[in-house]
């Protein structure tokens, strides 16, 4: 294959992607806006920030969002990926952007993950991020599949299980730097 063939097949790759985004959104904004599901799934958006503001540690704040952006990041790549290559897919989401889930990336791993991270902070994290995963993986997963929030398709929840547990141990190491000082 030369150069310009590689070129062609990105060009009709891009457009394939454009297209298949297009029809994602319009599911989206023509048959799923003002659902139950949708309304599931902006309040999975707003609810967890809300209860974080109000149950948060206020004086370890700037911690633990820290701990909460670094999941947000490798959470979003890794969903990015895994949508990518078709290993799963969220079709009824608040907001029409067709890789990622907001509601469960940028919402309600983060704030349970902060939650888990300020209670009982001297727990051993690998516990604490056992039960997280196991909860997250094995409870919330299949019952946004049912709700079709999530679908998978070439996965198994086990593999969520060890992500999700990965995710709150790298937070964990993060919310335990003692580099915070003033700038």
């Amino acid at each position: 294959m030369s150069f310009q063939d590689g070129l062609s097949k990105v060009d009709k790759g891009s457009d394939l992607i454009k297209e298949g985004n297009h029809l994602i959104i319009d599911a989206t904004m023509n048959a799923f806006l003002f659902t139950w599901q949708w309304w599931v799934a902006v309040l999975m958006i707003i609810v967890p920030w809300v209860l974080w503001a109000i149950f948060r540690k206020k004086e370890s704040s700037a911690r633990l969002l820290f701990s909460a952006f670094i999941v947000m990041i490798l959470s979003t790549n890794i969903d990015s990926i895994g949508v990518e290559h078709g290993l799963w897919t969220y079709p009824v989401k608040a907001i029409p952007i067709p890789t990622i889930s907001y509601s469960f990336r940028y919402s309600l791993m983060p704030v349970l993950i902060m939650f888990f991270l300020q209670y009982k902070p001297n727990a051993n994290p690998l516990v604490k991020g056992i039960i997280l995963a196991g909860i997250s993986a094995y409870i919330g997963m299949p019952l946004m599949a049912m709700v079709d929030m999530y679908k998978k398709i070439d996965w198994a929840y086990t593999n969520s299980f060890f992500i999700i547990l990965l995710l709150y141990l790298v937070a964990h190491w993060f919310s335990k730097r003692k580099s915070f000082q003033s700038l």
